[in-house]
């Protein structure tokens, strides 16, 4: 992972930043199946390179996990397949994201799509999302813009 990415889980993981802060969308919001774009609060662009983008699910019981269990439940509910994404710049194209792991922020499960092959730099206006079961009360974050303030 690379070394601002760690330092940004770092300041979320202490508290110092609100998920709703960083969110693409600037409130929580339900995916549902099929495609479907997620209305940006501005453009995600990829300044270190091989962006990361975290759903965190906020309502455990909604999703069909419990708190006990989430580590094992996780892989089972949410295989590779079960999500993934794509990031639309100017000129159209589309970059798919895939599920690649998870991630934990406070006790909030995340699952992490990823693509190595977007370039530093890379802008993206358009993000269209699929998922095979519906999810309900998610926070999204793009944990790539690091240089820029995100706006309320």
């Amino acid at each position: 992972m690379h070394t601002l990415a760690l330092l940004l889980q770092l300041i979320v993981a202490m508290g110092g930043v609100s998920l709703e802060s960083l969110s693409v969308t600037g409130a929580p919001f339900d995916i549902s199946t099929g495609w479907a774009e997620v209305p940006l609060r501005e453009p995600l662009t990829a300044n270190t390179g091989n962006p990361r983008l975290i759903i965190y699910l906020r309502n455990l019981s909604e999703a069909g996990l419990d708190r006990e269990h989430v580590l094992q439940q996780l892989p089972l509910m949410f295989p590779p397949s079960s999500l993934e994404a794509e990031a639309i710049n100017h000129d159209g194209e589309a970059f798919r994201l895939k599920l690649t792991g998870y991630s934990f922020f406070r006790g909030l499960p995340g699952l992490v799509l990823e693509e190595e092959a977007i370039s530093k730099g890379e802008t993206f206006y358009k993000l269209r999302i699929r998922a095979t079961v519906a999810l309900h009360d998610v926070t999204m974050i793009w944990l790539d813009s690091l240089g820029r303030s995100r706006p309320e």
